[in-house]
């Protein structure tokens, strides 16, 4: 794997490892700053192998469609906690799907193979909506338009009708999310939530950990600077600028396998994208 392809692993994990640190420093319950290094790692498997199938026949629209039927068995057969569904049990473990998939979904829509039905992504932004979780739409939101900006700035024609149509239907989807549902949130969870909070009281070290984390957790998606990385960038920074504000899981520093998968099939992704694209051009 070239440089360029092991930037965006290389920083990623050195994310995740401040996020642990950070955890250990402010005393969280055992096995939390562990568990979120296994969720990484699984995270990592899966956007690899996420990869390789999307390239596959019509691998994209398949993985395209098992996370909205992913999405739409939350709201079916989820498990509620006041008011809101957001959660599938997986074994001992509840998982968040919409935390899981975002990153996967932006990847996808992204890619070549997902380009022409891009505008397929507001269905999951719906459901995800519906659960409510404006905070996880908004950012998807976020995500997509950023997407829709550099693919128009990449293009000879610019702003197409269907790129102004996508990007204006994901943000019209998140703000009437947000305004009809509001941030509802559970309570919070320590360690999970708060952790801005609980960094201020611990001092310096935890302060620095916790930024590290965020900040080379966003580094390590806009790493290449392509459309694809800008906005799997934008979606993780507006993800953790909505935990500093309300009860929303933090993603890398706070505890919970379900940003860390996500964020691990990011950046399997990315990473293999980068190795499938250089062995590519030595052999065309």
């Amino acid at each position: 794997m070239g440089i360029s392809g092991a930037a965006p692993l290389a920083l990623g994990t050195a994310a995740v490892a401040c996020g642990a640190a950070f955890l250990w420093n402010v005393g969280a319950l055992p096995g939390m700053a562990s568990r979120n290094v296994v969720a990484y790692l699984a995270g990592l498997l899966l956007g690899w192998l996420a990869h390789k199938v999307a390239h596959r026949g019509h691998g994209a629209a398949i993985l395209f469609g098992l996370c909205c039927i992913l999405l739409a068995a939350v709201l079916a057969i989820g498990t509620e906690l006041d008011g809101v569904t957001r959660w599938l049990p997986l074994g001992p473990f509840m998982v968040q799907p919409a935390l899981v998939l975002c990153p996967l979904i932006l990847a996808i829509v992204a890619s070549r193979e997902g380009r022409h039905w891009r505008a397929f992504v507001l269905l999951p932004l719906l459901l995800i909506a519906l659960q409510p979780d404006a905070a996880t739409s908004f950012a998807l939101a976020v995500g997509v338009a950023v997407l829709m900006i550099g693919a128009s700035r990449n293009s000879r024609r610019g702003w197409s009708r269907r790129r102004i149509i996508v990007a204006v239907g994901a943000m019209t989807l998140a703000v009437a999310g947000l305004l009809v549902a509001g941030i509802k949130t559970p309570p919070p969870v320590a360690f999970v939530e708060g952790t801005v909070g609980i960094a201020a009281l611990s001092g310096l070290p935890a302060m620095a950990l916790h930024a590290g984390a965020i900040g080379l957790a966003v580094w390590a998606l806009a790493s290449r600077g392509s459309p694809a990385d800008l906005a799997l960038a934008a979606y993780l920074a507006v993800v953790a600028i909505a935990a500093v504000f309300w009860a929303f899981p933090m993603p890398i520093a706070g505890a919970g396998p379900s940003h860390l998968i996500g964020f691990g099939i990011a950046i399997g992704w990315l990473a293999e994208g980068v190795r499938r694209a250089r062995r590519q051009r030595a052999f065309g």
